[in-house]
């Protein structure tokens, strides 16, 4: 019975995530030293705003995960008027 179970697993394999990720590539690191340096480097080279995307990438899924609205994170578009002084 458990055989069935992995064969049909194997079938039909848990679905990838739709986003594909460019400019990703693979290093060999020999050490966690090693690996640090080679995340430092790829972060440092993608820039603030890819930094910043991922963050918020992050934030979303983890929002998602908790089974909680994405619409909440947005900016709600109506404001208090400004009292007249």
């Amino acid at each position: 019975m458990r055989q069935a179970n992995i064969s049909a697993l194997m079938d039909n394999p848990p679905p990838t995530s739709p986003q594909i990720r460019e400019g990703w590539h693979a290093v060999k690191c020999n050490s966690l030293d090693d690996m640090r340096t080679q995340n430092i480097r790829f972060w440092q080279r993608a820039g603030g705003a890819a930094i910043r995307a991922a963050a918020w990438e992050l934030v979303v899924e983890s929002w998602t995960a908790q089974k909680r609205n994405p619409d909440e994170l947005r900016f709600q578009r109506l404001a208090a008027p400004a009292s007249e002084a």
